[in-house]
């Protein structure tokens, strides 16, 4: 989980640098943009995580036990949420510039680390995936806003 987690900082972070060298065979704009496409599918990834915890534990014979709710609360709560991160990071990259929308997208980033906090933080079992969640963010985010200033 951590080497496929802070490897996964690698683009974030290469771009970044990219973006601020300005290399002639890649421009600092392209460069953003691929960043950017780079981030919505992070975001994406993220809400999917919820998907799976709620076909997991949904079926459970006591998921109430082991989420505080419901298993209809449970489900409806990870469903809706995990659409939403992707909603959010494509509407962010849609419809704003490229370095508004890398900076939009690190807000996300954040909201998707808070919400997980509130919703996971709940279950046993997820404190060192927070953690690398919260270092990871950390990271995506300086990358994304290191990116967004190189234009």
């Amino acid at each position: 989980m951590r080497v496929l987690g802070y490897g996964g900082l690698i683009p974030f972070l290469g771009i970044a640098l990219g973006a601020w060298v300005n290399h002639p065979l890649a421009p600092a704009r392209e460069l953003a943009q691929l960043n950017l496409l780079y981030g919505v599918a992070i975001v994406s990834f993220l809400g999917a995580v919820h998907w799976g915890l709620a076909l997991m534990i949904s079926r459970l014979a006591h998921a109430e036990l082991l989420t505080g709710m419901t298993a209809a609360e449970f489900e409806t709560r990870s469903f809706v949420w995990g659409v939403t991160p992707s909603l959010l990071a494509w509407v962010t990259s849609a419809f704003a510039p490229v370095d508004l929308a890398l900076s939009l997208l690190a807000m996300t980033l954040i909201l998707v680390w808070w919400v997980d906090q509130q919703l996971l933080g709940r279950l046993n079992g997820f404190a060192d995936y927070l953690t690398l969640r919260g270092h990871l963010t950390v990271g995506a985010c300086i990358g994304l806003l290191a990116t967004a200033l190189a234009l």
